[in-house]
């Protein structure tokens, strides 16, 4: 369960393709269901909403392993769910995602291969 919880907080703070995103989305919606109306807990399994605390994945862990004891079925179709999630993550694996926000005073470039150099305006040579 530690490398569920170490990868499910990984999945979530990174920049998945939209896929692999949503497919990580409804692992942690399955969870937020399972847990709902534990607010303590509900902290854990919304890492996506807010940057996790370092002892994050952890707690998750030990969270799943607790629930997973006494409840197999739960123990059962998290693994599934985490198998079929962990498929999907890694077949968009090599699928960019590119954001930009905020004030973008210059030239951007979105690119996934780069082959050569990129330039922008005239060369003055």
């Amino acid at each position: 369960m530690l490398t569920a919880a170490t990868t499910l907080v990984a999945w979530a703070t990174t920049n998945l393709a939209e896929g692999a995103r949503s497919a990580v989305t409804d692992l942690t919606e399955f969870l937020r269901r399972r847990f709902r109306g534990e607010a303590a807990v509900q902290e854990l399994v919304d890492v996506g909403r807010h940057p996790p605390a370092p002892d994050t994945a952890r707690r998750l862990a030990t969270l799943l392993e607790q629930e997973a004891e006494r409840d197999p079925a739960f123990d059962a179709e998290f693994r599934a769910r985490y198998a079929q999630v962990r498929a999907v993550v890694a077949n968009h694996a090599g699928d960019v995602t590119n954001t930009v926000s905020g004030d973008v005073a210059g030239p951007v470039v979105q690119a996934r291969d780069v082959h050569g150099g990129i330039s922008f305006g005239s060369s003055h040579t």
